[in-house]
């Protein structure tokens, strides 16, 4: 019991062979059809600065979503760092399509979102539908 308890990956296979399915001891499920690697980078940068909370981030071949939620203190500082963001990120990854937004509800979207994705194993198609839907979220006017 101890020796598996310290596995920090566990994979399975299909009798099929085509979806292999990565089990991490944290509970989380990462399938090979859909990679989060470009959206981890991205959060991984944003949760570096002082001035945020927290981050969620969404990403296809081309397109790239992220919500992050702001310290209290930092709220006067929103549209610079609104800015800062969008330029780092646009920085980071050239070839995508950066969209990022600190509105509440925008995280949660994506952030159920992303769960989505790691649940049903959504296709491309899937996920770049959805983000742009999220997208016209953040351009509505409230």
């Amino acid at each position: 019991m101890i020796g598996c308890a310290r596995e920090p990956v566990v994979k399975k296979q299909s009798l099929q062979g085509k979806n292999m399915i990565q089990l991490s001891t944290d509970g989380t499920a990462k399938t090979n059809e859909t990679r989060q690697f470009v959206a981890e980078q991205a959060v991984a940068q944003i949760k570096q600065r002082d001035d945020i909370r927290d981050a969620v981030a969404v990403s296809t071949d081309k397109k790239l979503l992220l919500a992050y939620q702001v310290k209290q203190m930092a709220r006067f500082r929103m549209k610079q760092m609104a800015k800062d963001i969008q330029q780092q990120l646009e920085r980071l990854f050239p070839d995508h399509e950066v969209t990022t937004s600190s509105d509440l509800k925008l995280f949660w979207k994506t952030d159920e979102l992303r769960g989505k994705i790691e649940k049903d194993r959504l296709s491309e198609r899937q996920i770049n539908r959805e983000i742009d839907e999220l997208k016209r979220l953040t351009e509505e006017r409230t």
